[in-house]
């Protein structure tokens, strides 16, 4: 029995009833007829090719297992193709394809093992539920038993899946909120515990968590990992409504889109704020990498906004079949995240009415749990954060970054240090997340040890950089609001005359600071395309602390006196720094110098193609060290016609 107050006793598989994964019978004849649509061209065509695809089970990299990305699709088209043509013999095909895979399939490979076998869970689910009728009991129970076995054997949630938690990890990815799902919806008349269980465990946990934390509109794991993430929440949002017609999560699921939009440079790139692995795939998708998220949300509110920015992307056929077939994919995207399928494609193209939606303002304001403006007018953008909690980046993708700020103006001007080449290399953990590697504040404290903590052999230790104090990865959201509360937005303004967000980071800082005040300011009218303007009141615990303001760039700055030129992609960022009177800046950067920590370059293991890895930083300091800090620095945006 479901128990969990946000249970919704509606929200349960019709018995003796199918389809119900992805459709309902109601809907077959209107997904007929829009087969052919001019829109749905490109999909109907890849999928044809589906049809044809040989199966082998060799794999399409085969060292790393038997997963062939068209092979999948494959069986996943010959089931749609049954489901449309209601045919025993297109049924018995797709019957038969899927049990070749399940006899001869096998995964290697880390965390893929878990994406590999759910996306195979998932396409059984597909032909269990739409070739019901020809499905022997036999053939029943053998596809159920193997599901089982390859969750038990290859999933990071264990099965039944209890392991991982809802607030970060891969608990929140496809594992349970897509292929557990699909399949427990699938083989509710023979199982119905398994439902119980998974869409128990989304109820208790899930749908709570996510209303909490997606409140406010933005994702903390920020662009990137936020996107993939809300894909998967997407995915259980619809496949509960496509089941039951009714909506499981409040609208928080249906405005976290708009959050991608402020999240989108002119350049089509995304922001670079915590993990950001879009500038590390091809081309089609680090122009538009939030295709996939816009598709599914559009799907799921009709919201025309969303079409509209899906086809900016749809242009790529990637999207919906890349053309690579095995595991070098996954560098350009794993399925449900940066790519779907022509079927996917083909189901949900017209599921729901589209709705005209409301003009966006230029500026949005981004609450608890995060704290965050974005001024985005197609030209300018300038990001401020508060980070009223960190998810942590040793258990999740979000950074130490409280209080940071970022501004773009024809190229990254004032941004983040780093690129995130690996969860586990030295670059990350050392660097990339670290409060240093941002525009922020750190408060050094010259008698610990730079060196200390964790000190994992595959990661090596980490470093102490004098930023925010370190947060540990959370299970529960109960977890995460008592014991990685970082900050509080004091007052937010946003108009077309100001942006403004003040923010009380003490609790950051807790150990070495009484009070950490940051106020950052953005006048869009002012100066020639703007000014940004940072105040910053710090009183520390000792006067031996080394308080620092660090500000990044992509390209060497220019000093001259009291003012910091930064360049960039003909941009120009002319930072003046009005306080403290007395100062010390010190410019930390080049080849060799760009990830510097405690005289230690901390390199990427893959190297800057296509990245913006940074130049390097200027660290700004008052020249007497005192208990009491004030840095005050005006950055105002110009075109760079030098």
């Amino acid at each position: 029995m479901l128990t969990s107050p946000y249970h919704k006793p509606w929200i349960i598989p019709r018995a003796n009833y199918h389809p119900r994964l992805m459709v309902r019978k109601s809907k077959l004849d209107e997904l007929r007829a829009n087969m052919e649509k001019e829109k749905n061209s490109e999909a109907y065509r890849l999928y044809e090719y589906l049809l044809g695809v040989k199966l082998t089970c060799l794999g399409g990299t085969p060292e790393k297992g038997t997963f062939d990305l068209h092979e999948y699709l494959s069986v996943e088209a010959r089931a749609f193709n049954a489901l449309l043509s209601g045919n025993r013999e297109d049924a018995e095909d797709a019957i038969q394809s899927l049990f070749f895979l399940l006899e001869n399939s096998s995964f290697v490979g880390g965390i893929m093992k878990a994406r590999y076998s759910g996306h195979l869970i998932f396409i059984s689910s597909e032909v269990y539920d739409w070739c019901y009728d020809y499905l022997s009991e036999e053939q029943k129970r053998l596809i159920i038993e193997k599901c089982e076995w390859l969750a038990t054997e290859y999933f990071e949630m264990g099965y039944p899946p209890v392991k991982q938690g809802a607030v970060t990890g891969h608990g929140g990815e496809a594992q349970m909120l897509r292929d557990l799902l699909a399949f427990s919806i699938a083989v509710y008349d023979e199982r119905p515990d398994i439902y119980t269980f998974c869409a128990g465990r989304i109820f208790d946990e899930f749908v709570p968590t996510n209303e909490y934390m997606l409140r406010c509109g933005y994702h903390h794991d920020g662009p990137a990992y936020g996107s993939y993430r809300y894909t998967n929440l997407l995915w259980s949002a619809l496949l509960f409504y496509t089941m039951s017609g009714k909506r499981a999560y409040s609208d928080v699921v249906d405005r976290l889109a708009d959050s991608l939009l402020y999240c989108t440079r002119p350049d089509g790139e995304s922001i670079r704020i915590g993990d950001e692995y879009n500038e590390k795939k091809a081309e089609y998708s680090r122009k538009s990498p939030f295709a996939v998220p816009m598709f599914l949300a559009a799907a799921y509110t009709g919201n025309a906004r969303y079409w509209e920015e899906y086809e900016k992307g749809a242009k790529y056929t990637e999207y919906l079949l890349p053309p690579q077939r095995g595991d070098d994919y996954y560098r350009h995207g794993s399925f449900g995240e940066g790519l779907f399928s022509p079927v996917v494609y083909l189901m949900w193209r017209h599921l729901t009415p589209i709705k005209p939606a409301e003009p966006l303002l230029p500026y949005r304001y981004f609450g608890s749990p995060v704290g965050l403006t974005v001024f985005n007018d197609g030209e300018r953008v300038v990001l401020m954060k508060i980070g009223e909690l960190c998810a942590s980046p040793y258990g999740s993708h979000d950074h130490m970054d409280t209080g940071c700020f970022q501004v773009y103006y024809k190229g990254a001007l004032a941004t983040d240090s780093g690129i995130y080449d690996n969860y586990c290399s030295q670059h990350r953990y050392c660097y990339a997340v670290r409060t240093s590697a941002h525009n922020c504040l750190t408060v050094f404290d010259p008698k610990k040890p730079v060196w200390d903590g964790w000190k994992e052999e595959k990661w090596g230790p980490f470093c102490y950089d004098g930023g925010v104090r370190f947060v540990g990865g959370v299970r529960n959201m109960s977890q995460w609001m008592q014991c990685n509360r970082m900050a509080s937005v004091l007052s937010h303004t946003e108009s077309d005359e100001l942006c403004e967000l003040v923010g009380d980071l003490t609790e950051a800082y807790a150990d070495r600071c009484e009070r950490v005040i940051r106020k950052m300011r953005f006048e869009p009218k002012a100066g020639e395309h703007g000014v940004l303007t940072v105040e910053d009141e710090i009183i520390t615990k000792s006067a031996d602390f080394v308080t620092a303001f660090h500000l990044h760039m992509q390209e060497k700055p220019e000093i001259i006196d009291n003012t910091i030129i930064i360049r960039n992609k003909g941009g120009k960022l002319v930072c003046h720094l009005e306080e403290p009177e007395e100062f010390k800046i010190e410019v930390v950067g080049g080849e060799g110098k760009e990830y510097l920590i405690d005289g230690i370059n901390f390199d990427t293991e893959r190297g800057n193609e296509f990245t913006e890895g940074g130049w390097g930083q200027v660290v700004i300091s008052p020249k007497h060290q005192t208990t009491h800090t004030k840095f005050r620095i005006r950055m105002e945006l110009l075109d760079d016609l030098d």
